[in-house]
């Protein structure tokens, strides 16, 4: 008896605690509506070129991630990637700089994805991430 109560303490633990971190992540979500990264889409499609279809954003707290989806880059070595990937950091550093809404953002994370044109399967091909510095920059992350 013991352990069933134990054991329905317990589920209802995760339940709880799983329950709070979709709210938290939810609200997070919310922070950022898409109107407001439409500038930054904008600015990674003058700096690469890339078709508005292929360029996904997502803007929660902390974390700012760019999909690449089908790029030409995807057979390309990881260092080109890479240089791309910097120019598309450097295009939304410059237009979030000074926006309060953005001033939370910690890390940039470029996602270079290959997607079967139906999205029935998909694959990661790079992923490159960018950390704030005390001084405001994003520099490249290497582990």
């Amino acid at each position: 008896m013991l352990r069933r109560l134990l054991l329905q303490g317990a589920l209802a633990g995760l339940l709880v605690a799983e329950t709070g971190a979709s709210t938290v992540h939810a609200q997070s979500a919310s922070e950022h509506p898409q109107a407001s990264v439409a500038p930054i889409k904008q600015a990674i499609i003058d700096t690469t070129g890339y078709h508005a279809a292929a360029v996904e954003l997502a803007a929660t707290t902390p974390r700012f991630v760019v999909t690449v989806v089908n790029s030409s880059l995807n057979g390309a070595s990881g260092k080109v990637r890479e240089n791309e990937a910097g120019r598309i950091v450097a295009a939304i550093t410059r237009t979030i700089a000074g926006n309060a809404k953005f001033r939370s953002i910690q890390a940039i994370r470029i996602d270079y994805v290959s997607r079967d044109p139906d999205g029935s399967n998909a694959r990661t091909v790079d992923a490159i991430d960018f950390r704030k510095t005390p001084q405001g920059a994003f520099e490249h992350h290497i582990t």
